[in-house]
């Protein structure tokens, strides 16, 4: 009887474990994100850089891929990866101003809204179209 108590236990313990999903992207801000996605940033940076072009589609794709966007707490954060001119700033001259990146590329396209209260973000909403 303890034998299958604890087998069941075990099994138990292994659905548990291996039901869990590991998500490897580092969070948004972590200071590891600004060396190890340096070449991405910089691209998504990039005055020169439409908005509109391959470049900025896929860097934003890439960086979605390997960075939690949705850990993001400061504006200085947004500030930092993205292109301030890339931004369509709804609500500027109020407190709670929302902030949308958009990244298009043929009929293919990336959105991010952060969504603040004074210099904090409070939520991120991500959605894409491939």
């Amino acid at each position: 009887m303890k034998i299958l108590i604890k087998f069941a236990f075990m099994s138990f313990l292994l659905m548990l474990v291996s039901g869990c999903v590991t998500d490897n992207r580092l969070p948004s801000e972590d200071i590891e994100v600004l060396e190890k996605h340096a070449d991405l940033i910089r691209i998504l940076k990039d005055p020169q850089i439409s908005p509109n072009s391959r470049e900025k589609y896929e860097a934003a794709m890439e960086l979605i891929r390997h960075v939690d966007l949705t850990y993001t707490r400061e504006t200085a954060t947004v500030d930092k990866l993205f292109y301030y001119r890339d931004a369509q700033i709804d609500g500027i001259d109020t407190d709670t101003a929302i902030f949308t990146f958009t990244y298009r590329y043929g009929n293919d396209y990336i959105r991010f809204r952060f969504f603040t209260c004074r210099m904090f973000v409070t939520r991120v909403e991500i959605k894409e179209n491939e």
